[in-house]
Formats: structure tokens, C-alpha cells, sequence
């Protein structure tokens, strides 16, 4: 219906959400009266990146924009998986998406 589609890789904004935060405190100091020498610098790649969701465990050398290298992931249930699980053994009400 003429929206564009833009696609998104869901772990890589992820994993780029820290960069993003990152830059707007640094913008944000620059009109501090403290001097450059306090205001926060950019995430600078490389970095690692701590990823944890319901359906990932990823631990990511995140190298640049699309360059990953994944150096550690979960063999089994993702954290979220596993607290949905313990939820319906206890018999809770997830009908809220919880």
C-alpha cells in the first residue's frame, strides 16, 4: 500500500543499540560547560556485545557495520525460553505476553 519495507537484521540492531546510545550522550556533553575532555566518546568498533533474548544467547565480536564473529552462544533454551517455561511449570498467566 506504498510503505516502503525496510528490512532489519534483528540481532545486528541489537547489538548496534549501544553504539546508538552511545553517540547521543556524546552529543548531548557537547554543550556542557565541563570541556571535550568529559564528554563520552563513541562506541568504537570493535566491541563486544552481550546479546539475550527469548530466543538467542549470543556473545558477539561486533567488528563493524555487518561484520560479526560469534564467540559463544547457547547449546540448549535461550534465557527467555527458559523463563516461559518455569512460568507455565508454576502455572502462571502469560495471557499477557509475560
Amino acid at each position: 500500500a506504498g510503505v516502503p519495507l525496510i528490512p532489519v537484521h534483528h540481532m545486528e540492531a541489537h547489538s548496534l543499540v549501544a553504539r546508538c546510545l552511545e553517540e547521543a550522550a556524546a552529543a548531548a556533553h557537547q554543550g556542557d560547560d565541563q570541556g571535550a575532555s568529559a564528554s563520552p566518546s563513541p562506541l568504537a568498533f570493535p566491541f563486544l556485545a552481550l546479546l539475550v533474548s527469548g530466543g538467542h544467547n549470543l556473545v558477539v565480536l561486533v567488528e563493524g557495520l555487518g561484520s560479526y564473529k560469534i564467540l559463544g552462544t547457547t547449546l540448549d533454551d535461550a534465557v527467555g525460553e527458559a523463563f516461559d517455561k518455569v512460568a507455565r511449570l508454576l502455572k502462571l498467566d502469560l495471557s499477557r505476553g509475560g
